[in-house]
């Protein structure tokens, strides 16, 4: 599978647009809602990072993912009041998900009928995605948050337990963003659908997505 060209996601490409695009047209709105929730701390701490970012025009995902983490956690932790930020997250790890298994779902073929040979026919049990990640520097990682996310679905635990496994699959994945970039793409598109839609549940006048 060809990697797409490298599309590094600076701060200054974000966040500039206005209207229901803008985190500006939600600003005083959503901070009144975060501070009633207890999880003003760690969002100040994430919205500092990224201003830093920003005026040293860093790269605000890895730059910013540890303090994203600690948001996140806290968002978890409280979920009965962050339910509307908590339920909007399933839709843009759902468009993650679908844009990297079309990356790895092989066209269909028409079906042979004559050849019969072995070496024709399609492996069964191999999962594309997992041979691409052990073909790359972040094998140990990604097999480190797969691991969990089993153990969570096994168990119907709660995935904010895999959120440093993500976190450190993610570190490694920016650092070695030359051979995971599409990979990196389809989760940004995610997050970039994430922002759009908690735009609109905290505005009620935006557009529904």
């Amino acid at each position: 599978m060809g990697i797409i060209a490298s599309t590094s996601r600076k701060t200054e490409n974000s966040e500039t647009s206005s209207g229901c695009d803008s985190w500006k047209s939600i600003g005083p709105e959503f901070i009144a809602f975060m501070e009633k929730g207890g999880c003003i701390e760690p969002l100040m701490g994430f919205i500092d990072c990224k201003g830093e970012a920003e005026k040293k025009n860093e790269d605000l995902f890895p730059k910013c993912m540890e303090a994203k983490e600690r948001l996140t956690k806290c968002l978890l932790a409280n979920r009965d009041y962050y339910r509307p930020i908590v339920e909007i997250i399933v839709p843009a790890i759902d468009l993650a998900a679908d844009k990297i298994e079309a990356l790895f779902s092989p066209p269909e073929k028409p079906v042979d009928t004559v050849s019969t040979e072995s070496g024709d026919q399609p492996k069964e049990g191999v999962d594309p995605l997992q041979v691409f990640m052990n073909g790359g520097a972040c094998a140990d990682s990604y097999m480190a948050f797969e691991n969990c996310m089993e153990e969570v679905e096994e168990t119907k635990g709660d995935v904010s337990k895999c959120t440093k496994a993500f976190t450190m699959m993610m570190k490694c994945m920016d650092a070695h963003s030359d051979y995971h970039q599409s990979i990196l793409d389809a989760i940004y598109d995610g997050e970039d659908l994430y922002r759009t839609l908690l735009i609109s549940a905290m505005r009620g006048d935006c557009k529904k997505i």
